[in-house]
């Protein structure tokens, strides 16, 4: 494994966990939104009870004998938000975008958005956060995944700080811009990861301010069969430090994923050749699946073969690195959790 630093301007190196287990009893959800920086509040799950992420309480969308699931994405442009029935009109694909000639990077030529203020482009953001009152903070990249949550990567969070710490979403970020101004984070819920290279690397955070009504918001999905995610290519997007700074998005096309390792039957890792660096954390594996630019991934980073070997990587090949997304049922359950518990108090 190696560890593809979260963008983080002290020292700590960007990061992600692994391991799981059951979820603790749920507790109703009061956001600290009436503060100017709110109290960012965590909800740690578990999953090393198999019955646990099971149980009715947090799974109540789906069952272990489903095959595939998801959310809808939403176009503010081109459709309208039933809040009763939470199903939006298809979003369609939009016909072009422009971007500035690409940029080779690893694997893959990267190509800067320079279309921030159109969807589906502008619901991808920069996260910026500090861990605690004195820390020189850093970023990692989210994606509007309902009116106010946001999907990023576990290891993004700051896990285990209390005092001081904070997360502010800015979609569209470009430059030192925020067209849609930026909302600050009140609370994020997932399994923690704070070193590991995971099919479970992510959390859903709760924003204090509804910027997918204005702005809009992807989807989510997962299969139960590989060959849904080998069959095609992807994409990710992300803001990492060396395009620019961190000050734009930068977007990769055609990704084609050589294999998929499943995390129990929650977590899914999707293993492709090297594209990411710091700051791309967070990021987005996404695509258009009927209409709707959907995720399908969370970057999680870098990994070798050879890591999750007995005996590790002595000795063993250093070429054989590859980046891995996080993806999977638990993604979307997480998703759906939120959207359904997490409203307006």
């Amino acid at each position: 494994m190696h560890r593809l630093q979260v963008i983080a301007l002290s020292i700590i190196p960007y990061i992600l966990l692994a391991g799981a287990a059951p979820l603790v009893k749920p507790k109703l959800f009061k956001h600290s939104c009436f503060q100017s920086v709110p109290v960012l509040e965590e909800e740690q799950l578990y999953f090393n009870d198999p019955a646990g992420y099971r149980s009715p309480f947090w799974n109540f969308a789906a069952s272990k004998d489903m095959s595939t699931g998801g959310t809808a994405a939403y176009n503010p442009g081109s459709a309208r938000w039933n809040s009763s029935t939470l199903s939006p009109q298809i979003a369609p694909e939009p016909s072009n975008y422009r971007f500035q000639p690409p940029e080779h990077n690893g694997n893959y030529h990267r190509e800067r958005i320079l279309t921030l203020e159109t969807y589906p482009w502008n619901t991808i953001g920069q996260l910026s956060f500090k861990r605690f009152r004195d820390d020189n903070g850093g970023w990692c990249t989210g994606t509007l995944v309902g009116r106010d949550l946001v999907l990023t990567a576990s290891h993004c969070f700051p896990w285990g700080y209390s005092d001081g710490r904070w997360m502010r979403f800015i979609p569209g970020f470009g430059n030192g811009s925020e067209p849609y101004g930026s909302s600050y984070v009140s609370r994020c819920r997932g399994v923690k990861n704070t070193f590991n290279v995971t099919g479970i690397d992510y959390v859903v955070c709760h924003l204090c301010q509804p910027l997918g009504d204005r702005v809009g918001w992807m989807g989510t999905r997962w299969w139960k069969e590989e060959s849904a995610y080998t069959r095609r290519s992807w994409s990710s997007s992300g803001y990492p430090i060396d395009s620019f700074h961190g000050q734009a998005q930068m977007f990769i096309p055609n990704i084609n994923l050589f294999e998929i390792e499943y995390h129990g039957d929650l977590g899914v890792e999707l293993e492709s050749k090297t594209f990411a660096s710091a700051g791309w954390s967070g990021g987005p594996m996404w695509g258009y699946i009927d209409g709707q630019p959907t995720i399908v991934g969370v970057c999680s980073g870098g990994e070798r073969d050879c890591s999750e070997r007995v005996g590790g990587c002595l000795g063993s090949d250093t070429g054989d690195y590859h980046d891995v997304s996080a993806g999977g049922k638990l993604m979307t359950d997480l998703v759906t959790h939120a959207m359904a518990n997490w409203g307006p108090r």
